[in-house]
């Protein structure tokens, strides 16, 4: 039987549980052998700077430790110049033929994917799968049917990576979103 691939891709800074549950709650609906975390290397969408790669990922690793199901693809950190998801699927599609792959998607990213690179021949590629972000409506007409084809809505954690980092920098309590070992790093690291 083919593998059926998920791709959850962000800046993941930093993960949060809200990111883990999308991803299981993913895993369970759409019959995914495995979830694969890709953290981006920048991007063009947003003007923030990133945290470094090596502290992204190493936080993903933490996070995703105990949950076989998800792992950690850094393909696109550390490939070097503009990557772009159409390159990332068709590296996945030769590595494992065969497979269905899922792109899983946040409803900014499907009201924005018109900007993305290739973004028709993406759809081509995968599956998608849009899922609902607090505050974030549907668009009325996706620039393609297709990325809302398939949708998660749920669980919707009222988190975010730009909430974590905010209370993060003024030593509010971020427990709830983060996960202990993850917690430890970031205070050892002295990030945001």
């Amino acid at each position: 039987m083919a593998r059926r691939i998920g791709i959850l891709g962000g800046s993941f800074d930093p993960v949060h549980r809200g990111h883990l549950a999308l991803a299981d709650a993913a895993r369970e609906a759409f019959a995914l052998d495995e979830v694969r975390f890709m953290p981006c290397a920048g991007h063009r969408l947003k003007a923030r700077k990133l945290s470094a790669a090596e502290d992204r990922c190493a936080l993903l690793r933490l996070e995703l430790a105990r949950r076989p199901w998800l792992t950690l693809d850094c393909r696109e950190l550390f490939r070097g110049g503009v990557t772009y998801t159409i390159d990332t699927l068709d590296e996945l599609r030769a590595e494992h033929p065969g497979a269905t792959l899922w792109l899983l998607l946040g409803m900014d990213s499907v009201c924005a994917f018109g900007q993305w690179f290739r973004a028709r021949e993406i759809l081509e590629r995968c599956e998608a799968v849009a899922f609902d972000r607090p505050g974030v409506e549907a668009p009325e007409t996706p620039f393609d049917p297709r990325l809302l084809a398939h949708r998660l809505r749920g669980p919707m954690m009222a988190v975010s990576s730009t909430e974590a980092r905010e209370a993060l920098a003024g030593n509010a309590p971020v427990c709830y979103a983060i996960g202990k070992e993850a917690l430890r790093y970031l205070a050892r690291r002295r990030l945001y």
